[in-house]
């Protein structure tokens, strides 16, 4: 099989949604979509890697300009290859054209929230690390003050809320439908110490550092992927989980839905 690597344009928008589509569209891919997260995206110019074979977009890898900490970086989506081509042989040409990116523009790491499969493909033939997994914990309040001297922690502008939840204030709490119907209430962002309790309940689901672990045990926590490229990197330990706090509203994972204090 012959393709060619390159870097996606707007006129690759169809193309793309199609391949996000192939799988009967589980996430709502239209190009709407598509523009909402590869055009007005507030914190940079995204980067997008699409293979192409028989002019068809076959694989697809999205890189997301974030600011962690003082550090300009990029975090890592949307990782797609059609159900035709799963093999080594397009997933592995597009971590290579990701990484000459970062290394020609002086990236020092990219990071990633993959699922546990793409995880494990990543850490075991990419060289990316995993320093940690999220697990959901339970609280009724939140102290954000105890993580504010953290160095590796997400930083926005202000016009990222309002394009990430189309609301401009925090915190973000969204009522989720699990699979077994039962119904959870996650914080997913915060900029102050938060309290269930001034939205009525006892309390939401959230990512915390008490409750990041080195390995996922019978629970689901999310792995936290990253990958060095700055091998005289002089910043804080990027492998040390007590550097870092996340929230689940820094991955895109998360459906928002709305709920009002």
């Amino acid at each position: 099989m012959s393709f060619t690597v390159r870097q996606a344009s707007r006129a690759d928008a169809e193309g793309v949604v199609a391949l996000f589509s192939e799988d009967g569209n589980p996430h709502n891919w239209d190009i709407g979509k598509w523009e909402r997260y590869y055009i007005d995206y507030t914190e940079g110019n995204v980067v997008a890697f699409i293979v192409e074979s028989e002019s068809k977009i076959i694989g697809h890898y999205g890189l997301f300009p974030v600011r962690i900490g003082k550090h300009a970086v990029y975090m890592g989506a949307h990782a797609h290859v059609s159900s035709s081509h799963r093999g080594l042989a397009v997933i592995s040409a597009l971590m290579s054209a990701l990484d000459k990116f970062c290394i020609d523009n002086n990236i020092p790491f990219i990071v990633g929230f993959a699922n546990p499969n793409f995880t494990i493909v990543k850490t075991k033939l990419f060289k990316w690390t995993t320093p940690f997994f999220a697990s959901f914990v339970r609280k009724s309040e939140l102290s954000l003050s105890d993580f504010v001297d953290r160095p590796l922690r997400f930083n926005y502008s202000a016009a990222w809320l309002k394009w990430r939840f189309g609301e401009d204030t925090a915190p973000v709490v969204s009522k989720y439908q699990k699979q077994n119907d039962s119904t959870v209430y996650q914080l997913l962002f915060t900029t102050d110490d938060f309290k269930a309790a001034n939205y009525g309940l006892p309390e939401v689901e959230c990512w915390s550092p008490d409750g990041y672990l080195e390995e996922t045990g019978e629970e689901f926590a999310q792995p936290f992927s990253i990958k060095i490229y700055d091998k005289r990197w002089r910043g804080a330990d990027l492998m040390d989980p007590d550097n870092w706090y996340i929230q689940m509203g820094d991955s895109d994972t998360f459906i928002y839905k709305a709920l009002k204090a």
